[in-house]
């Protein structure tokens, strides 16, 4: 086990940021913890790294089964890269990826010869070899945060703690650092814990992703895992679009339009309400009814434009708006119309019981 942190409690005033949370991180894995704002990633982010510390006398961080809690952030042995990259504008490239090594005491410093060899390691692993004599403000934003991120690695870090890496970049730049980062990781197999909001960053980069919510962890698990198989209403919505359909348990099925849905555990079997939450992508329209797997709707708005076609449908019984989502080519073969009526099969469906809160 690489980190391992245990019944952490942290609470700023009267706010719970962290309750009770219990993580445990592999060698050599890269974990996303992910979250709404006030979830407490940050908070436990930080907590690791030693820059907070826990409430509790029973919390623990360990490192490699060392126990760090008291430690301070400067001996921990973590290496930590910020949001908007932290980096020194009087210094170049190249002294502001070796600072770490120089500020050491002089008895842990390493000769300058070893100072310059991993500094040049590092500049052609982030591919900035010949930037190494330009300032900060020299570079583009992509750039710098990959200086920012050599420069946590210059110390040969346990491990890699990242506060939203890419927030500060523009869109194009954070998806080609995204797959820059993956490309890294399984170069160096650092153990790394990086924050994000971001769940398609979450979902592209991570080996597990951990969903923070209310200072807890809601789920965690590999992104498909938590994709395809939320634990939660909470999760199901927090991760991609998604249409919530009303309806009423009967006779261990769940009622949708004239379609029947057979109710899990989690809905229970009894008479009650429910809701049924289908991804868009998960809706099929055609214009012939099919029994029970199908209900009427009506197109109300379609959008071509990109390389799916996005559909907004209002059910024929008032009980509200959904939307579909189409390749190019079931939107060419269906040419839907707006105001015309089609019928919706749903896919993939899950229910949950209406007693709950997003």
């Amino acid at each position: 086990m690489s980190v391992e942190v245990k019944n952490i409690t942290k609470k700023f005033g009267n706010f719970a940021a962290l309750d009770h949370v219990n993580l445990k991180v592999e060698s050599g894995e890269l974990v996303a913890l992910l979250g709404p704002s006030g979830s407490g990633k940050t908070t436990l982010l930080r907590v690791i790294a030693g820059l907070e510390f826990p409430d509790s006398k029973d919390s623990q961080v360990l490192f490699y089964g060392e126990d760090v809690t008291k430690i301070p952030a400067s001996q921990r042995k973590a290496g930590f890269a910020f949001q908007h990259y932290a980096l020194f504008r009087h210094l170049s490239v190249f002294e502001n990826i070796a600072f770490g090594l120089r500020v050491r005491p002089k008895a842990l410093r390493p000769p300058e010869s070893k100072i310059r060899e991993r500094v040049g390691e590092l500049l052609k692993l982030i591919q900035l070899e010949p930037f190494g004599k330009r300032y900060p403000a020299q570079l583009s934003g992509g750039q710098r945060q990959r200086v920012a991120l050599a420069r946590a690695l210059a110390v040969e870090p346990k491990v890699l703690l990242l506060d939203e890496p890419f927030g500060a970049l523009d869109a194009k730049v954070r998806k080609e650092l995204r797959r820059w980062l993956r490309k890294l990781h399984q170069e160096i197999h650092i153990t790394t814990l990086f924050v994000t909001h971001d769940q398609e960053e979450a979902l592209e980069v991570a080996d597990r992703v951990a969903i923070l919510r209310d200072g807890q962890i809601e789920q965690i698990g590999t992104p498909e895992e938590i994709y395809d198989h939320p634990a939660s209403p909470f999760v199901y919505d927090f991760l991609g679009n998604v249409n919530l359909f009303s309806g009423r348990v009967h006779e261990g099925a769940v009622e949708i339009g004239e379609s029947k849905f057979h109710v899990p555990e989690t809905a229970g079997e009894t008479e009650s309400d429910a809701v049924a939450f289908v991804r868009p992508h998960d809706v099929r329209i055609t214009r012939e009814a099919n029994g029970q797997k199908t209900f009427p709707a009506r197109v109300v708005r379609c959008n071509a434009a990109g390389p799916v076609a996005n559909l907004d449908l209002e059910r024929l019984d008032g009980r509200g708006q959904f939307s579909a989502q189409l390749s190019k080519e079931e939107f060419q073969q269906l040419q839907p119309k707006v105001g015309e009526q089609v019928f919706v099969e749903l896919k993939n469906v899950k229910i949950f019981s209406e007693d709950f809160s997003i």
